[in-house]
């Protein structure tokens, strides 16, 4: 029996493998390795598909950097951040001097504990870094309400092509609504690379304008550098890669949607489990189960066994870390410190069998029986 992978690219490349080669070499045989065209039109693309002007970096990572930077954060400034996310949206924060402050999340979403922000917010709070967990948006609207003039930075990392289906931001894309987006090409991302990829977009062209800067080493023309900056840039190769990719993307996300339907009719009144909301609009960049109790391990070990591979993002709360225990936090986490001890993400990719997903399904149900 074969095994079941969280991602298997071989074939989820399989139905356009052809363009995906004829790319490349396009790229290999134009011997234009920075910059050129294919950058130019993948960006162009990017910016039309999510209704805003948007740039090419080398990965997410250096996307929060830079748009913090853009804001001018430095030593003195405070940044809200939630406590339940990946490393990197706290890592810049300290890359730059600035000091993160943990913010809480909500169980049921698992973005943002709104009801936090206002105990958290003080004369140094100068952004919020605003994270769509999962492929799920986070109520920016709320937040804005909560935060009024603080700067808002969307981690969009997760969740490309996600949308608010309701509220003031109906029918726009997570990433496009704050001061500034910034988005991860990561391979394992919904719309993945081969390799590192990022992208920053805003609707104020002097922020975007100033973020293109600081990418470029803080170049307003070639050899005159009017700021500090970094040199941070996406190979065409990953353009090329992610130009023929979006133009599958719908397809792609339509499935993902499919097989978590599936797991959430199968999986529906199992005892021991706690399915996730997938409210409209959800990408399912993540199919994230809890396992109250203290089994959540020994299901993850279960499901090895029977060749089927599952993923804990996160096994604790950021501010758990060695490297961030000097933030210290100054409201309760309790809800990510119980959410790294019960999370736990299933296969789901567009190129599952319903075969695969029934397995995966009764492997849960006989180890929670």
């Amino acid at each position: 029996m074969s095994a079941i992978k969280m991602l298997d690219f071989q074939r989820i490349h399989r139905p356009y493998q052809e363009e995906l080669s004829a790319a490349l070499e396009r790229v290999m045989h134009s011997s234009q390795y920075i910059g050129g065209p294919e950058s130019a039109t993948f960006e162009a693309n990017l910016s039309k598909y999510l209704g805003a002007q948007t740039i090419g970096v080398a990965n997410g990572t250096d996307a929060l950097q830079i748009a913090l930077m853009a804001l001018g954060i430095g030593p003195g400034d405070e940044v809200i951040v939630p406590a339940f996310t990946y490393a990197a949206s706290a890592e810049v924060i300290g890359l730059l001097g600035a000091t993160a402050v943990w913010c809480d999340v909500d169980e049921a979403t698992f973005n943002l504990a709104i009801d936090q922000l206002s105990s958290l917010h003080t004369p140094q709070t100068k952004a919020i870094i605003v994270v769509h967990l999962y492929g799920c948006c986070a109520d920016v609207a709320a937040i804005e309400q909560a935060l009024p003039g603080v700067a808002i930075v969307e981690d969009t990392a997760q969740a490309f092509g996600a949308q608010w289906t309701s509220g003031p931001y109906a029918g726009q894309y997570a990433g496009t609504v704050g001061a500034l987006g910034t988005f991860s090409f990561f391979p394992t991302k919904s719309l993945g690379g081969m390799g590192d990829g990022g992208a920053i977009s805003s609707r104020n062209s002097e922020l975007l304008a100033q973020a293109k800067r600081i990418a470029s080493h803080g170049q307003s023309k070639k050899y005159h550098h009017q700021c500090i900056g970094v040199n941070s840039r996406l190979d065409p190769m990953q353009a090329a890669v992610l130009g023929v990719k979006l133009k599958y993307f719908y397809q792609s996300i339509e499935r993902k949607k499919r097989i978590a339907s599936m797991y959430l009719d199968h999986l529906s009144g199992v005892d021991g489990l706690i399915l996730p909301d997938i409210v409209d609009g959800h990408i399912i960049h993540q199919f994230t189960i809890r396992i109250p109790g203290r089994k959540r391990d020994g299901l993850q070990a279960f499901l090895k066994e029977h060749g089927i591979d599952s993923m804990v993002y996160y096994p604790m709360g950021l501010h758990q870390q060695e490297a961030y225990k000097h933030w210290t936090p100054k409201v309760s986490l309790q809800v990510s410190e119980r959410l790294s001890q019960e999370v736990l993400s299933l296969p789901v990719h567009e190129a599952m069998e319903t075969e695969e997903v029934k397995r995966v399904v009764d492997s849960i149900k006989t180890f929670l029986s």
